[in-house]
């Protein structure tokens, strides 16, 4: 008879499959009520015997141990006459104390065995209704149709009675998903495919039954809800939230800008307005700078002739003075416009004074400063000057970095040129030619000698990769394999001795033999920094990569980082404060990363760093920075909309530094831009899914509609739970019971 045990969830015993229901007869139990319960104990041991499986050993092990119960059992009984010797009611209990101990050792031996116990449970499941309530502040719009406190006991009354039947989870959604009831409808963004997703992720495998969402459905951030709501695979229930009816409304749609611009330059922003229902008015569109709206750079009034109108402005702005610069667009608001607050958008430039000015002199016209000079018009950081010396008459402080092509000339004087560059420490990129005087040249700099007898011509030299030591910046591998396919430059006759610490990019490669002689050499990172291009011919370099390849990007690539390399400044700060960014939405925290040297250069975070963040009002946030594995971070979390400073402190043996900086917090008007609800999608979700929509005086249907679905009902899950009987404690507590009871009734009878 093979029998199993039926367990609830929380482990209790429910019943057996099996049950001698034809013995067990009313009148049999009243006329044998010991037999009853002799035989229910029999019963019991069956079913527990029954489950017992042996994973190692064959089953019939257990007539084994049997056996070796009854034997000890038998030995022990049959030799001891103590019993035997005393009352007959003593005699009588040799075969019960006998029992008794043929159980103890037969369960030891069968113990041994190592026997396991395999029990069957069982779980019911309720389905899953999760409710999502949309917490973004369009809701405050679609609240003037709906008695919001109604609106509040309709969905609590809905999710207690759901309860009866099934697991209700509740959900608001909006730039996050979070478990609450209701919201305070605040949020800046809607995401419903994220809140979508996270149904999907969290239920998939959790007998999900259905979902109910309540929204207007528009949304502003995320993919098509409609595609994540075939992949829940369950109905899709919505409580229509909003108005669908256009209202009047004149609105600034969105402002496209550089986060960035240079100073002195001009940028042009795009202002993309729309209107509905406003045929025939005008209004004037208005840039202001700064707080307030004294400082008007721009005014236009347009002409609205369409209900449903859509227009465009490009505004050309100046970008000054350094710094986050606030602009501010306004429309002037109409008569009887829904809704105000979308009529003006602030944005912000970052004015950066950072462009890197490099001068490109020759000593006389050559394809080559052409080529260089396309190079480096590539990069928007850099203004180029080009010049040749006999006519160049600026000031060479002005420059950050000097590309001198030819020079030092033969036959004439630039030594007082280069001695105003090294003496303004500006970093100099030489590019020898034929019109070069090498001696002159080994003069100026102690990078690179070169030995030649002045009449020899120069040597047609490829480039051969030599970068194994080579670490001042990083190249890519197809930039290297493509110089090295390109036709040869004119390179100087001679012996090449580079300088102590001199890293080298490129070596000569004379026909197909390579040299030593280096082609493109770096001084090392000191406080004055050299480069030198020993050989001309880089237009040729450009025309055949651009006629392999249609474009230039190796040759332009190799140039800027040189340049690159060239005019970085070192810091030598021992206390840095960065932000990720300047310019900072509302919904996103502000963080900072800092980093403390000590006298080695060397990043330490002993000392605690203290960072105060000032609005413009001039009060003070105080933060204390987080210690990282050997520097600082910061999360000052959501600042309100507008400007702000900070000063970030250290002390560090005796000597306090700062960090000052600035950033702006710009205000997110997403849910103000769509005033008018979008009931289309939550019918095209509901028709996808299943599901329906509903009104929101009729969220007590929902109920009915949900208990009406055929696929929504519990599940039931069977797990089977082996487990190994040593493991049972109550099987020891049986022994010692058996043991003390023999031990016990053999020393009263005398036995002992």
């Amino acid at each position: 008879m093979h029998l199993n045990l039926l367990f609830g969830a929380d482990g209790r015993f429910i019943c057996a499959n099996t049950c001698p229901k034809s013995i067990l007869t009313p009148s049999f139990v009243q006329e044998n009520t010991l037999d009853c319960c002799l035989f229910f104990i029999l019963f019991q041991t069956t079913i527990a015997l029954s489950q017992i499986i042996f994973e190692e050993y064959p089953a019939w092990f257990i007539g084994l141990c049997a056996l070796t119960g009854l034997l000890y059992a038998g030995f022990l009984y049959y030799r001891d006459t103590s019993l035997s010797d005393n009352s007959p009611n003593a005699r009588r209990w040799t075969l019960p104390l006998a029992f008794f101990r043929f159980l103890v050792v037969s369960i030891i031996a069968l113990l041994l065995l190592a026997p396991v116990i395999r029990s069957k449970f069982v779980e019911v499941i309720k389905p899953y209704i999760v409710i999502l309530q949309d917490n973004s502040e369009s809701m405050q719009q679609a609240f003037r149709q709906t008695d919001a406190n109604q609106y509040a006991q309709n969905i609590e009354q809905l999710t207690n009675t759901l309860k009866q039947d099934y697991q209700v989870q509740n959900y608001t959604f909006g730039s996050q998903v979070k478990e609450a009831m209701l919201g305070r409808y605040d949020e800046k963004i809607t995401n419903i495919s994220e809140a979508l997703d996270l149904v999907y992720n969290t239920y998939t495998n959790q007998n999900l039954g259905a979902v109910i969402m309540a929204t207007d459905g528009v949304y502003n951030q995320g993919s098509n809800p409609v595609y994540f709501t075939s992949k829940l695979g369950v109905p899709v229930y919505s409580i229509a939230l909003g108005d669908t009816t256009p209202k009047r409304d004149l609105l600034i749609e969105k402002v496209l800008h550089n986060r960035i611009a240079y100073l002195g330059d001009k940028f042009t922003a795009r202002v993309d307005l729309s209107a509905r229902n406003c045929r025939n008015e005008t209004a004037v569109l208005n840039i202001y700078k700064g707080k307030g709206t004294a400082n008007k750079v721009f005014s236009k009034s347009v002409a609205i002739n369409k209900d449903e109108w859509v227009a465009g402005e490009d505004i050309t702005l100046l970008a000054e003075p350094a710094g986050v610069q606030q602009y501010t667009a306004v429309l002037t608001t109409l008569k009887d416009e829904v809704n105000l607050t979308n009529n003006q958008q602030t944005f912000y430039v970052e004015v950066v004074d950072n462009r890197q000015k490099i001068l490109i002199l020759g000593a006389s016209p050559h394809p080559d400063i052409s080529a260089i000079r396309q190079a480096l018009e590539v990069n928007k950081n850099y203004e180029i000057t080009t010049d040749y010396i006999s006519t160049f008459k600026g000031n060479v402080r002005d420059f950050n970095v000097a590309v001198l092509h030819g020079l030092p000339a033969k036959g004439g004087n630039t030594e007082t040129l280069i001695n105003q560059l090294k003496s303004a420490n500006i970093p100099i990129f030489f590019v020898l030619s034929e019109q070069t005087d090498i001696v002159a040249f080994n003069r100026a700099q102690s990078l690179l000698q070169i030995n030649n007898s002045g009449s020899a011509k120069p040597n047609d030299v490829r480039a051969k990769i030599d970068n194994s030591k080579f670490n001042i910046f990083t190249i890519d591998n197809k930039t290297l394999s493509t110089i090295e396919q390109l036709p040869p430059l004119k390179a100087p006759f001679g012996t090449y001795q580079m300088g102590v610490g001199a890293q080298m990019l490129f070596s000569q490669k004379v026909g197909n033999t390579p040299t030593n002689y280096p082609l493109l050499v770096y001084s090392p990172a000191a406080d004055f920094k050299v480069a030198v291009l020993c050989g001309e011919g880089l237009f040729r370099w450009k025309f055949y990569e651009y006629k392999a390849t249609q474009n230039a990007e190796s040759i332009n690539d190799l140039v800027t980082k040189s340049v690159q390399y060239l005019s970085a400044k070192s810091d030598k700060r021992k206390f840095k404060v960065s932000m990720p960014k300047s310019v900072f939405n509302e919904n996103e925290n502000i963080t900072f990363d800092a980093e403390l040297y000590n006298d080695s250069y060397q990043l330490i975070n002993t000392p605690d760093v203290s960072l105060s963040i000032y609005n413009e009002a001039g009060k003070a946030f105080p933060f204390l920075f987080n210690k990282t594995a050997n520097a600082y971070q910061l999360n000052a979390k959501f600042f309100p909309v507008g400007n702000y400073t900070y000063t970030a402190k250290v002390v560090y043996n005796g000597v306090e530094h700062k960090a000052n900086g600035n950033f702006s917090v710009l205000a997110l008007q997403l849910e103000s831009q769509q005033t008018v609800a979008n009931h289309r999608l939550l019918y095209g979700m509901a028709q996808q899914s299943g599901g329906e929509v509903v009104a929101t005086d009729s969220i007590a249907t929902l109920i009915n509609k949900i208990k009406a679905q055929q696929s929504i009902k519990p599940m039931q899950y069977s797990s089977f739970k082996s487990q190994s009987i040593i493991n049972l404690r109550w099987i020891f507590g049986l022994l010692a019971l058996l043991l003390a009871i023999e031990w016990f009734m053999r020393k009263y009878l005398g036995g002992y």
